[in-house]
């Protein structure tokens, strides 16, 4: 591969991590916001503070990479990092979100749609981790379905609110804090 593709790639690389760090925040910062709606004003407007911040630094972070590494790249493919493999996980995701969500609806049961939503947020992770060969994603992926799972686990045991807390703000957050996560340096496997 010559110097020129690989400069190529590398800021296919960094321009799918800012595109994806961007994407990650806003949904963080989204369930944050939505989910964290009754909570008491002392309680909720620290929670958005933060969650605003963490967008703040994830877009300023984006744009410094972006710019950083636009620098030193003559030419560019102009190709998204986003493919037909990508659209096609965020289709099966969306039906799963309305679907799941109408018949849990259906079944009297709409508190847990914010549960739901995290289960399918998170196991889509897993999927993209192999289309973008990202190892972090099984771990952003393992997390957030946890964290979906347990407003099912809290319901099982009779509880309502606590549902919002557990399967969306702390969603949002995990969101944002892996949304932060995509910026530190990777390490590199030893050459052997």
């Amino acid at each position: 591969m010559t110097s020129a593709e690989l400069s190529n790639r590398a800021a296919t690389h960094v321009r799918g991590r800012a595109i994806g760090a961007q994407i990650g925040g806003v949904f963080g910062a989204v369930f944050v916001w939505i989910n964290s709606a009754a909570l008491t004003p002392s309680i909720r407007v620290p929670l958005l503070v933060i969650a605003g911040t963490s967008l703040v630094a994830v877009i300023a972070l984006s744009i410094h990479s972006l710019r950083r590494r636009t620098a030193s790249v003559t030419t560019t493919t102009g190709r998204s990092p986003f493919g037909w493999k990508y659209w096609l996980i965020v289709g099966i995701e969306a039906a799963a979100l309305v679907g799941g969500s109408q018949v849990l609806t259906a079944l009297g049961h709409p508190e847990l749609g914010i549960a739901w939503v995290a289960v399918v947020v998170g196991t889509h992770f897993f999927a993209l981790a192999r289309v973008f060969r990202l190892a972090r994603f099984h771990v952003l992926g393992a997390v957030i379905t946890a964290c979906g799972l347990a407003g099912f686990v809290i319901r099982w045991f009779g509880q309502i609110e606590p549902i919002a807390i557990t399967s969306g703000v702390l969603t949002g957050f995990v969101l944002l804090a892996f949304s932060l996560w995509a910026f530190a340096p990777m390490r590199r496997p030893a050459s052997a």
